[in-house]
């Protein structure tokens, strides 16, 4: 039976995040993750009469592949996603991370060499730039391992913050934006942290699970050479 915190999720997702439209194709790009996941956002895509296509991904089979690849390798495999992305509409990303040394072996200069071409055209490009998308994680045990939660603990608090009423959060920020374009000083004070700088007419994004899930921040930058004091981490 699926779990009915996936089913409000994936909704979401195709409703909210991706606002899906009758007839727009949506790609489903699935890392790692159980077939559930892409079965549910099948559904949820029928049903806003949108045109799913989808793609299953493995980290071993990537690091397989990355391990010998040529420039020539990488850019034909480039060629076709992206000759894909350009048709999408909108696009969506389950990411497990069973494990997040994966491609530690790999050499360093040919996943540069990746990054330069494949997700360079591919995704910054073109999904970035074209396709109304949102990516997220899987809660699998590997994430729950690192958070130093067992699995359903970890599944729990996640579904928590990932099915929040995201709609209601985006007209809740309204305030703050406004707020950040008509002040002009800002300063941060905390334990070890005394910061002041300006944000006049730099603008203020709002981050209400429109690309990312879970989501829940504003934010703006300092005008350049403005910062003065002092900060500290918590690294």
């Amino acid at each position: 039976m699926i779990d009915s915190r996936l089913q409000k999720l994936c909704h979401t997702l195709v409703t909210y995040s991706m606002r899906v439209q009758p007839g727009e194709r949506v790609l489903i790009e699935n890392f790692d993750c159980p077939d559930e996941l892409s079965e549910q956002l099948i559904k949820e895509v029928y049903a806003a009469g949108g045109v799913p296509f989808c793609v299953s991904r493995s980290a071993r089979v990537q690091r397989a592949l990355l391990k010998n690849a040529t420039k020539e390798q990488i850019e034909d495999m480039t060629r076709y996603d992206a000759a894909m992305m350009q048709d999408m509409a909108a696009y969506v990303a389950f990411r497990g991370a069973l494990n997040t040394y994966e491609m530690s072996d790999v050499d360093e200069d040919r996943l540069t060499l990746y990054r330069s071409i494949y997700s360079r055209r591919v995704h910054h490009e073109l999904r970035v730039q074209k396709t109304k998308w949102v990516v997220l994680r899987d809660p699998n045990s590997s994430m729950a391992q690192l958070a130093g939660m067992s699995t359903e603990q970890f599944e729990d608090f996640y579904f928590d913050v990932c099915n929040l009423d995201y709609s209601k959060m985006d007209r809740a920020m309204d305030v703050m934006q406004e707020r950040l374009k008509s002040v002009d000083k800002v300063r941060i004070v905390g334990p070890g942290t005394d910061l002041t700088f300006s944000v006049k007419g730099i603008p203020s994004k709002k981050c209400s699970g429109h690309m990312n899930i879970p989501d829940g921040e504003i934010y703006t930058a300092p005008v350049k050479t403005s910062a003065n004091g002092h900060i500290t981490y918590n690294t």
